[in-house]
């Protein structure tokens, strides 16, 4: 059963990686979409090929979430185009590989911004909404970074740590209003997120890296079936459920060791 079709998603990060292929599933599904990044460019292209290919509507919106009150934005410019959102993706994020001390201080703050703050502005805001039209579903995208502590990686861990337990929460609190919360934990993606992290993938980790296609796959699944966390991909899987006996000065061990 198609439970995409007709209805309107709000997809943030939508001009690469996991955010595009979301986007071109959700289009194959007949779902209209509001298409949100920073390159206008990659967007306008995007919705001239979805538009003539699956005969939807794509609203594109140009927009930094890295700001502050970047989701409150947001949000009055979907409100001022008078769309209704039943399906939001909070799929937009970067990582910045090295020390916490020698990595800027605004590359933290920007990091949790776009991570933290304006994926909960956003997840309020249209949960508010969804509650009024009757229910929707909500896609978080966090990582299995979130599931332990990452040395060189520390805000961003942190940050995905913060989505995952928020999702998981809302999932409870949001059901009685038919409002389905999924968060979508991806191991190593095939994405340009790789190249702006600065992190070298060699060894078995590049054999496990996954397409994003595969990963948003999983996770619309995940979404259309009610489940409150997914991570995509056997070996991630059987990694996360093995990480909960482990003592979490281990796990930050193993964390930083999975990165170099």
């Amino acid at each position: 059963m198609n439970k995409f079709a007709g209805k309107t998603a709000l997809v943030t990060g939508a001009s690469s990686g996991i955010g595009e292929s979301i986007t071109r599933q959700l289009a194959e599904k007949h779902c209209n979409l509001i298409l949100v990044a920073r390159r206008e460019d990659k967007l306008n292209a995007l919705k001239q090929v979805l538009e003539t290919q699956y005969d939807i509507t794509v609203t594109t919106i140009s927009h930094d979430l890295a700001t502050l009150e970047a989701g409150k934005s947001l949000y009055k410019k979907t409100q001022a185009l008078g769309l209704d959102v039943d399906i939001l993706i909070n799929n937009a994020g970067y990582a910045k590989h090295g020390a916490f001390h020698v990595t800027p201080l605004d590359t933290h703050t920007d990091m949790m911004h776009l991570l933290t703050t304006t994926l909960t502005e956003l997840t309020y805001l249209y949960s508010e909404d969804m509650r009024r039209l009757g229910g929707g579903y909500i896609l978080l995208v966090a990582s299995i970074a979130g599931f332990m502590p990452i040395p060189q990686f520390a805000t961003y861990a942190a940050s995905k740590a913060f989505v995952l337990s928020l999702g998981e929460s809302l999932n409870k609190e949001l059901s009685e209003f038919n409002i389905n919360v999924t968060t979508l934990c991806p191991g190593g993606t095939a994405t340009e997120f790789m190249d702006v992290s600065g992190q070298n993938i060699t060894g078995f980790r590049r054999h496990a890296i996954m397409t994003s296609d595969s990963v948003a796959h999983a996770g619309l699944r995940a979404v259309a079936k009610g489940k409150a966390v997914i991570v995509p991909g056997l070996l991630y899987k059987i990694s996360m459920a093995g990480l909960r006996a482990v003592p979490r000065g281990l796990q930050a061990m193993i964390g930083e060791a999975a990165t170099k």
